[in-house]
């Protein structure tokens, strides 16, 4: 059975009077990178990490890669949007920033983000890896609609599992080489397959049951039409074929459509921030701030209702900045994804609740 597309015009995106509170964004790298490639909770099951290598006794991390996407659509928010994005296909990954930051409340993007330090990888092969890791299923593109409470699933590429690819995408890279070499781990390689199929099957039972009526989303725009970002300068310290440095520039030539200059971006530590702000000299051309692994999701949300309480209160006179928070895994999957869920919650639901702060009720 044909399945049915929706079709959505990013003109049309772009139009939208409606606005985010904050879009929080992870790019998902699958350890701590900036600190010595460190298992974390993204890491998938039989890595080699430095604190999980694939030696003779233990083979790579014992454990799953959390999903911490689908879950974010039970929390119960009045509107919300939740994607996963990948640098290897642009056009779906700058539609979704753009929906995102034209939905009310707050957004959740989680981009496929390649390491060639990390991963022990060529650098010239990051964008075939991320077309693999979509292609063969290990990572589904998805987006999750929240209205009243409600979500809606969709997908961007179809929801199956392809034994060959999969196969070829863990044979290009350095951390699944004990799983080959010196011998052949066939009971590690089926078991890091079944977790695949099986979040893959979870993804593809949300569609079925929790589904769109027209579940297949294809993004239309015309790129050249696009006013140049303005918000990252061309230079960083991001290592050669870094999947993180692709992603940004998606990210903020998307930002920039919607809105041009007035935007504040929130970093917390990560590789992306300690390669964009060396020493005194910074590659962010707009307003960037750091902040720590725990807070820096906390930290947006309150940029964020800062200024909207003070338009409120008729003290901010201007235009509110849009704020995108920007996360490695440590804000997102380990240390601070406690405060990621509860800002997402808030800047997803209160809203609302900033008229009580106008001088009527605060006097």
């Amino acid at each position: 059975m044909a399945v049915k597309s929706n079709i959505i015009d990013v003109n049309d995106l772009l139009k939208r009077q409606e606005r985010h509170t904050v879009l929080y964004f992870n790019y998902d790298n699958e350890a701590f990178m900036n600190t010595g490639i460190q298992e974390s909770g993204s890491t998938p099951f039989a890595c080699s990490t430095t604190t999980g290598p694939g030696g003779e006794e233990i083979k790579g991390k014992v454990g799953v890669k959390q999903d911490i996407l689908n879950p974010m659509a039970f929390l119960g928010t009045k509107s919300s949007f939740f994607a996963s994005a990948s640098l290897a296909y642009p056009l779906d990954f700058m539609g979704k920033v753009i929906e995102a930051m034209k939905t009310p409340g707050g957004g959740f993007i989680q981009s496929f983000s390649p390491c060639p330090r990390g991963w022990r990888s060529d650098a010239h092969d990051s964008f075939k890896i991320a077309k693999l890791a979509t292609d063969s299923g290990y990572y589904p593109l998805i987006t999750i609609r929240v209205k009243d409470g409600v979500p809606k699933w969709s997908y961007s590429r179809p929801l199956k599992f392809n034994r060959e690819k999969f196969l070829e995408f863990i044979k290009t890279m350095g951390k699944y080489n004990h799983l080959f070499k010196p011998k052949f781990e066939e009971d590690l390689i089926n078991e890091l397959i079944q977790q695949t199929e099986a979040r893959l099957g979870n993804m593809v039972a949300l569609v079925d049951n929790l589904g769109a009526e027209a579940p297949m989303d294809v993004y239309k725009m015309n790129v050249k039409q696009f006013a140049p970002q303005t918000h990252l300068a061309p230079g960083y310290g991001l290592c050669p074929g870094c999947g993180a440095g692709s992603i940004v520039h998606l990210l903020t030539l998307a930002a920039t459509q919607v809105a041009k200059n007035n935007i504040l971006y929130v970093n917390n530590t990560c590789c992306l921030e300690v390669a964009t702000s060396k020493d005194d000299l910074t590659s962010w051309k707009s307003s960037w701030m750091h902040h720590l692994f725990e807070s820096g999701a906390t930290v947006a949300d309150a940029v964020a209702t800062t200024y909207r309480m003070l338009r409120y209160k008729g003290i901010w006179k201007k235009e509110i900045p849009y704020v995108i928070h920007l996360a490695g895994d440590g804000s997102t999957y380990d240390i601070g994804y406690q405060f990621l869920k509860s800002a997402i919650v808030r800047s997803s639901s209160f809203t609302i609740q900033n008229r009580y702060c106008s001088d009527d009720y605060c006097e």
